[in-house]
């Protein structure tokens, strides 16, 4: 087991009790626990004069998770004056876990047993007394989580419903690949269902349709507003024109079963770790690209053994499985055994490093679009498994937008030539990349954070109409 800092322990601890004081419902108790846990985000109260329409700045309440923070953050900032209070997610979901079966995830919410329908509707009942406790004087205008899917949140949204609270998704996931679709469309109809909150803001137009058609979301719930943290990017490729990056090349790890048509169900660890399983019913379903995942990762390490002129970052989401297996792929036991030039993250923004790389590789990762975006080239490993069309049809293509590598040798060679070359930052981004940034991430213009900000505004001052009226 990971020890546990400090910190971490007092958290865990923490999300411990409020388990304990739901399953006694004793909801004034757990939420005063839970008002404990926040923190403020974002104060820019004063910063100018756009309010909620009731003369004061808004308050947001934010369920934070990796990456969605960077999203969350450049778009809130844009809102106004405004507030932002972060709630861990782990107290909806030691909350959840006094209530919901151990066997419901976020996979497998509408395709519970009848009991299971019986323990959310009381689950949903006491957020609604734990939402009252929680905020007796409703300062907070709005909450916002990063996924309408959360099988924590699925009540909490409905139980804010109730309250005239909205509870608003800024859905962070997208599905490109016409596989992805085609099955991601089935799980959010079969397994998933309807959203219960106020209003889904996604990043494109791809995602809203998807949406849509799977009866999670009528048409005007769901808003496309793009991908906020891009807005960065644009503004510091605008600003660094003709600049020349170091020789680093940014490699954004993969799994084997990257974007495969398998589901997994997500639950905490006893160290506070999210543990992933597949679901029983999905194991058979698992398809592999083990071989390139292998070849890819260890080509990287090649790179920075043989090029000591070159740096390497290796880039994770920074989850549990993502730290237990990334050496291994690597083909060293310890992280000793790396190179100097070689540095492995993980978790956290990849922005500095977007900044600083004359290279960004990977396969099937945002991370990719984003290097577009900064006007990086972009290396892809495109041979062995993914070319295999039962494979293929689930990873996303770029297209022409990036360069892809044929084999293992072209993967290694193309990273040391594309390093080495230090493509300047350029004044215009070529056509075909601006439409995948429109098609995909819905944000060419760097403007996103903008809209998301007016649609969350609307949402409040509509609501703030309707309670005026009574």
């Amino acid at each position: 087991m990971t020890e546990m800092s400090p910190a971490s322990a007092l958290k865990h601890m923490a999300n411990r009790a409020i388990t304990v004081l739901s399953r006694r419902d004793l909801a004034r108790p757990a939420a005063l626990l839970a008002r404990l846990m926040t923190r403020t985000a974002i104060s820019t109260a004063g910063a100018n004069r756009v309010t909620s329409g009731r003369g004061k700045p808004v308050r947001v309440l934010l369920l934070p998770r990796s990456r969605f923070n960077d999203d969350a953050f450049s778009m809130l900032r844009a809102v106004g004056p405004i507030e932002v209070v972060k709630l861990p997610r782990t107290v909806l979901k030691g909350i959840a876990a006094a209530f919901l079966p151990d066997d419901l995830g976020d996979n497998n919410y509408v395709s519970a047993s009848p009991e299971a329908e019986r323990a959310k509707l009381r689950y949903r009942e006491f957020l609604v007394r734990f939402w009252r406790a929680f905020d007796p004087k409703r300062r907070i205008d709005a909450v916002i989580t990063g996924n309408f899917g959360y099988y924590a949140e699925r009540e909490f949204g409905g139980a804010l419903e109730i309250l005239g609270v909205p509870f608003i998704a800024l859905h962070k996931e997208n599905f490109w690949s016409k596989g992805s679709q085609e099955f991601w469309e089935g799980i959010y109809r079969e397994r998933r269902g309807p959203f219960l909150g106020r209003r889904i803001l996604v990043y494109s137009p791809i995602e809203r349709d998807l949406q849509v058609r799977a009866g999670v979301v009528d048409e005007p719930r769901i808003e496309v507003v793009g991908m906020p943290r891009l807005d960065e990017l644009h503004r510091w490729r605008s600003a660094n024109e003709g600049r020349i990056p170091r020789p680093l090349v940014l490699f954004a790890s993969f799994h084997p079963d990257v974007s495969m048509p398998v589901l997994r169900r997500v639950a905490l660890g006893p160290d506070g770790e999210e543990r992933w399983t597949v679901l029983a019913d999905q194991r058979s379903a698992i398809h592999n690209l083990d071989a390139l995942c292998r070849s890819a990762h260890r080509a990287v390490l090649e790179l920075a053994t043989t090029c000591s002129d070159v740096c390497a970052v290796v880039k994770t989401k920074g989850r549990a499985r993502d730290r237990a297996v990334l050496l291994e792929r690597m083909g060293v036991a310890h992280e000793s055994e790396l190179p100097r030039n070689l540095q492995v993250v993980h978790g956290g923004s990849p922005m500095p490093f977007l900044f600083e790389a004359s290279l960004v590789c990977g396969l099937h990762s945002t991370l990719l679009i984003e290097g577009l975006a900064a006007g990086r080239p972009v290396l892809v490993p495109w041979y062995g498994e993914v070319l295999d069309p039962a494979i293929s049809r689930y990873i996303f293509d770029l297209g022409d937008a990036v360069i892809r590598a044929s084999s293992p040798a072209e993967f290694l060679e193309q990273m040391k030539v594309l390093a080495r070359v230090r493509t300047p930052v350029p004044k215009a981004l070529p056509a075909e990349t601006v439409r995948i940034l429109h098609e995909w991430l819905g944000n060419e213009d760097g403007r996103a954070g903008e809209r998301a900000a007016t649609a969350i505004r609307r949402v409040i001052e509509a609501t703030t109409r309707i309670a005026e009226r009574y």
